[in-house]
């Protein structure tokens, strides 16, 4: 197995902390229970050296005096490649593979109102001036490199401090976990689901799966974020879309399974969260990530968004840089607590929609007394682009919600046609199939305009939410 090959984590690693502080959000309390063994299994390390900033396990969840909200809160969330340590041994030797990366570093801003989040991955080739930093009264580092190679030259102080320079933020806090955190985080929660468009046999991961849907465990779960040549189009950046995927499957999966009420379940996977965690003294004290936690618990899956920092090729089929005009509105989200991508005038709470109405095949059924309502609808829809294909009647007059039925496959389809017909009740159905249904309710009124994020002109990397099921193989 090749260095370049073994080494590669990435985006993922924001899931295993993501999942480890969420699951708190509901038995909060249960951490007073657990907390002498949890914090006991954190590593801290004091990077002010590097950041300027005293390291402090003061509170986070510090209240505004202005705005009545918490401090936003902005995490360099970190992978370490080390082959140092029992269980990360497997994906070459400590001799072979020396040192300790940071790959696809995510940088985590939390919103001071707790309710959204924005997650960028940061390349692990982006070629930058790696900082100048010191370790153990050293200056090191200064000359040009791969982003992912700060923390080699200076530890995780070293990454925050290169991502304070690329992005201009005052950023100080970090989480750092290694491949056994993440294997015991897939295995504690029963296994993730993960989606493959085709086949796939690769000898470097060894990853051998048919085409469709799987739910993968620790070594397999491993192996399907760090393939690279064999899946997609064997860069980095496909890599980092799919792991964004599996991201998004592991928050789902928690928080709709029975771990967060099962004491002994929810133990299991705190105590992998934390076993191979390392953080700041702020990120590494139990009680600060406790108050976070709970502070939480109205951050929904569908307003946490990822995207991966907008990047041009260098030409060399191996390194990228910075587009730095393209990421100037993440970073400026990011410092004024805003949302991105920017939502229009009055549409706080609107989701994202990817899928233009011309894209979505639509069968209308009246679910009502009211003569002739699906044919309204129908026409409505058509007008506003729509593909209408059938018109007819519900099984039951008694729909009172206008609702959406659709196979989860096409759940960006789902959230178009949703905003459109105004549906109060959508209902997933797998194999459904590509055409959704629209069963007229009588809230119905009118069919509303939608607008559809033009996201893939304006950046580089695509954006996807928690809530989103997608294929990215």
């Amino acid at each position: 197995m090749s260095s370049t090959g073994a080494r590669r984590i990435g985006t993922v690693l924001l899931a295993i902390v993501s999942v480890g502080v969420l699951v708190v959000t509901v038995l909060g309390a249960g951490v007073g229970v657990y907390q002498g063994q949890l914090q006991g299994n954190i590593t801290t390390v004091d990077i002010s050296e590097n950041v300027a900033t005293e390291s402090t396990a003061a509170p986070l969840n510090v209240v505004d005096e202005e705005t009545g909200s918490f401090e936003p809160l902005t995490v360099v969330v970190m992978g370490s490649d080390t082959r140092a340590g029992k269980g990360n041994g497997g994906f070459g030797s400590p001799k072979s593979i020396g040192g300790e990366r940071s790959d696809t570093t995510i940088v985590m801003h939390i919103s001071g109102d707790r309710t959204s989040a924005i997650g960028v991955s940061i390349p692990r080739d982006t070629i930058i001036t790696l900082p100048k930093c010191k370790v153990k009264g050293k200056v090191v580092g200064g000359y040009e490199g791969r982003f992912n190679e700060a923390m080699d030259v200076g530890g995780p102080g070293c990454t925050v401090k290169a991502v304070q320079e690329m992005s201009g933020l005052d950023v100080s806090n970090f989480m750092m976990v290694d491949f056994r955190g993440f294997k015991r985080i897939v295995d504690a929660v029963g296994g993730v689901e993960i989606c493959l468009t085709k086949a796939v046999d690769d000898p470097q991961s060894g990853l051998k799966l048919p085409k469709g849907k799987h739910i993968v465990e620790g070594e397999e779960a491993l192996a399907f974020v760090r393939a690279r040549k064999s899946l997609g189009d064997g860069s980095d950046t496909s890599r980092i879309r799919r792991q964004q995927a599996f991201l998004s499957s592991l928050m789902r999966t928690v928080l709709s399974s029975g771990t967060l009420l099962n004491p002994g379940a929810l133990l299991g996977v705190l105590d992998a969260a934390t076993e191979s965690l390392t953080a700041d003294p702020q990120m590494a004290d139990i009680n600060n990530l406790k108050d976070l936690a709970l502070s939480l618990k109205d951050l929904k899956p569908s307003n946490v968004t990822f995207t991966t920092l907008p990047w041009t090729p260098n030409g060399d089929g191996a390194t990228v840089s910075v587009n730095t005009k393209k990421a100037a509105p993440i970073w400026a989200a990011m410092k004024n607590d805003t949302a991105w991508p920017p939502k229009t005038a009055g549409a706080e709470d609107e989701p994202l929609l990817k899928t233009p109405p011309e894209d979505i095949q639509v069968d209308v059924l009246n679910g009502t007394t009211t003569p002739k309502l699906a044919k309204q609808a129908a026409r409505q829809l058509r007008k506003a682009g729509f593909r209408v294909r059938d018109v007819g009647n519900a099984e039951t007059t008694d729909y009172a919600q206008t609702t959406v039925i659709y196979d989860p496959r096409w759940d960006q389809s789902a959230k178009t046609l949703v905003k459109a017909v105004n549906a109060e009740v959508s209902e997933s159905v797998k194999k459904h199939g590509g055409v959704l249904t629209v069963i007229v309710g009588s809230d119905f009124t009118e069919v509303q305009p939608v607008k559809i994020l033009e996201i893939t002109q304006d950046y580089t990397a695509q954006v996807n939410t928690g809530d989103e099921e997608f294929c990215a193989s």
